[in-house]
């Protein structure tokens, strides 16, 4: 319901623009405690190093450098990355049993990776498993000869063979990597598509399709037949995964009963993100521990900010996880393995930052996979080691403590979403990412939707969720985009986005904030994202009525008026949303723009945003929040400018923190209580050098 702008209620739940916003630290959050067997620190090793003696004792004596450092090893099963032979599995897997001990003697837990059991890609073909067996095929019927289908009985049977081999060598742990995925076998992307699968979908959905006849129903009838045959191919696919994955539990536990199975994924859309059905089943009867290793791509500095998206990435799939997954350890790699294409830096910040959103420790795959000798990574090994005791205290102090903050709005049947009106699966992209984009000039994410304090929505996004889910959304604070709001239209419930129309603008449109109290002193002040360089479609706004404030206009470059782009409404759920037609996702990082995006987070949240960042600066913060009461924020400088003083809000009623760095020391600082709002303080954090992590604990340690 609509209502004048209340200018008391206003300073209680928003930070006029000059200085920014605040942590809700009383949220309902699940906590999950970590404990001393949780692993920090791992490495993921390539076969030359362990197949002779000599190179597997010089790999123990690199280790040896730095003893203490290091709490497992996980033994690749190969170097490349198709299945292998069982014929050459079993020298290996003996070869393995032999020397397992020897590790164990070095005070290090031993493991092996099983790297290919259905396979990754098309590589080393004439050494590798080579079967009269179903690969992997894509809606067009193109195969990819490195990976066979996880459906079929023969793989099936393969894949029980392998790991009961493997855990007969008597390993700690096995991790299945994540070739066991349906999308991304190159050279083809979306599987499997093979009469098998087909025929098995046929008999869930009760309808006969071929495979032309399938593909050709996901994009005809209504809108609704469309999504929910995309839905059941999802629930295809979460089957097909599962049922790979009990056979692969039954086998190993048949040899070792108790034996702890690790799974490695990456964002699985298109596999119906079934995280915790699927630690359900590796768990199996006995209910032996599962450990989960979240990956993505960041192999190389060249892009610093791919850092910040992979923790995102694994935030996302942490949050997918049950609380029964203790051991999360992040994925951090630097395939190939060239020393100068990823600093030590980098390398050490990620681990941290990972830890920042949601893991409890780092796999670091980052030595050679050559047998040539280690030394040019001892200098990388030294700086891992030299951040062990700041790993420990984030694993420590965070724990499984969920994020709190804006939610970029997801959930598990998002894949069914993409081209909702053309060729699922043909130029498909998934563009509700672009809202973490948030999260770069300081206004803190979360993953779980009961950890946000308001929703970013994005395009088609909105059709994965049902009516009432929409209902209980638009119900608290929403930030959405003009497609977005042309989905909601399509659904009959744009009323609650306080926008009755949307009017293309495609050229020469720039932004100009409003005098509006959300602006604060950015009133007039202006943004050119340049439609001629980076075309994105603007939008003109329509308001419903007098109560939507206008945050936004556009002026051409004449100064001619082309009507609103941003506005704010309360609706008649309670909620409070912003609607933006004008770059709502990129271009963010002008002070302007950046101070009013706050402004508008902390007034969707109410107030209840957990944490901001008062100064203008790069910087990505993860604020955690347990229901036990132990609260703490994670700031990563993701800049080449070092921080000498940064300011943050902090919701919460303490006023004495303690700061935590990579190698300093930990500092108590005392924060100061802000007037004219509900339970804020301002604490100013010092010395964040370039692309480094801190850690900031609510209350003394």
């Amino acid at each position: 319901m609509s209502g004048e702008w209340d200018r008391r209620e206003f300073m209680k739940s928003v930070i006029l623009p000059a200085g920014m916003l605040s942590v809700s630290l009383h949220g309902q959050a699940q906590t999950v405690h970590t404990h001393g067997g949780v692993p920090l620190i791992a490495f993921r090793i390539a076969p030359k190093h362990w197949l002779t003696d000599d190179c597997f004792q010089a790999l123990l004596d690199f280790f040896a450098r730095q003893p203490g450092t290091v709490d497992e090893l996980a033994f690749f099963t190969s170097d490349t990355h198709p299945p292998l032979p069982l014929e050459v599995i079993s020298p290996r897997a003996e070869r393995l049993r032999k020397i397992l001990p020897r590790v164990r003697q070095h005070g290090m837990k031993a493991g092996v990776n099983v790297l290919a059991t259905m396979g990754h890609h098309e590589e080393n073909l004439a050494n590798s498993l080579d079967k009269p067996w179903q690969r992997v095929m894509d809606p067009v019927g193109k195969i990819c000869r490195g990976s066979y289908c996880p459906a079929h009985p023969e793989l099936i049977d393969y894949a029980r063979k392998l790991h009961s081999t493997i855990a007969q060598a008597g390993p700690d742990f096995i991790w299945i990597d994540d070739d066991v995925r349906l999308e991304g076998h190159g050279p083809v992307r979306f599987t499997c598509f093979c009469d098998l699968c087909v025929r098995q979908f046929s008999r869930q959905v009760g309808t006969r399709f071929t495979r032309q006849t399938l593909v050709a129903a996901f994009a005809g009838g209504t809108l609704d037949e469309r999504l929910r045959l995309r839905r059941e191919w999802l629930e295809h696919n979460r089957r097909v995964i599962d049922n790979l994955l009990r056979n692969i539990e039954e086998a190993v536990h048949l040899v070792k009963p108790g034996l702890p199975l690790g799974f490695m994924t990456g964002d699985r859309f298109f596999e119906g993100y079934a995280f915790e059905r699927w630690a359900k089943t590796l768990a199996g009867p006995g209910q032996a521990p599962v450990r989960w290793r979240p990956g993505g791509g960041f192999y190389s500095d060249e892009d610093l900010l791919g850092l910040v998206d992979k923790a995102n990435a694994l935030g996302r799939q942490v949050s997918a996880l049950p609380p029964q997954v203790e051991t999360i350890e992040s994925e951090v790699e630097s395939f190939p393995y060239q020393r100068l294409r990823k600093s030590r830096q980098a390398t050490v910040v990620e681990a941290a930052a990972y830890m920042g959103s949601g893991t409890t420790g780092s796999a670091f795959n980052v030595l050679s996979m050559y047998k040539d000798p280690l030394g040019e990574y001892a200098p990388l090994f030294d700086r891992i080691a030299q951040y062990r005791s700041f790993y420990h205290k984030l694993q420590s102090v965070l724990g499984r403590d969920r994020a709190t903050g804006i939610w970029p709005a997801w959930n598990r049947d998002l894949s069914s979403t993409v081209n909702p009106d053309g060729n699922w699966l043909s130029d498909y992209k998934l563009t509700f990412n672009e809202t973490y984009v948030l999260g770069q000039i300081g206004i803190p994410l979360c993953y779980y939707p009961d950890g946000g304090t308001a929703t970013a929505l994005s395009g088609s996004t909105v059709f994965a969720f049902s009516q009432q889910e929409l209902r209980h959304i638009f119900s608290g604070g929403v930030l959405m985009d003009g497609k977005a709001w042309l989905t909601m239209k399509r659904l009959g419930l744009e009323r609650w986005t306080g926008v009755r129309a949307l009017e293309n603008v495609d050229h020469d449109a720039t932004e100009v904030l409003s005098k509006h109290p959300i602006n604060g002193r950015f009133a007039g002040w202006s943004r050119d994202c340049r439609q001629s360089f980076w075309w994105e479609r603007a939008y003109r706004l329509q308001a419903q009525d007098d109560g939507a404030g206008i945050l936004a206009g556009m002026v051409d470059y004449g100064g001619r008026n082309l009507g609103p782009c941003m506005t704010a409404y309360r609706n008649e759920l309670g909620g409070r949303v912003v609607v933006m037609g004008y770059y709502p996702w990129s271009q963010i990082h002008s002070l302007e723009k950046s101070s009013q995006m706050k402004t508008v987070c902390a007034w969707t949240s109410r107030g209840r945003l957990p944490v901001v960042a008062e100064s203008f600066a790069k910087v990505v913060i993860w604020c955690r929040e347990g229901a036990g009461g132990k609260k703490a924020i994670v700031v990563l400088n993701a800049s080449l400018d070092p921080v000498e003083r940064l300011s943050l809000r902090v919701l919460t009623r303490e006023t004495a923190f303690t700061q935590i760095g990579p190698t300093q020391k930990p500092k108590e600082i005392s924060a100061e209580r802000l007037p004219l709002t509900h339970g804020h303080v301002r604490v100013i954090l010092s010395d964040l050098a370039p692309w480094s992590a801190h850690l900031l604990v609510i209350g003394r340690t």
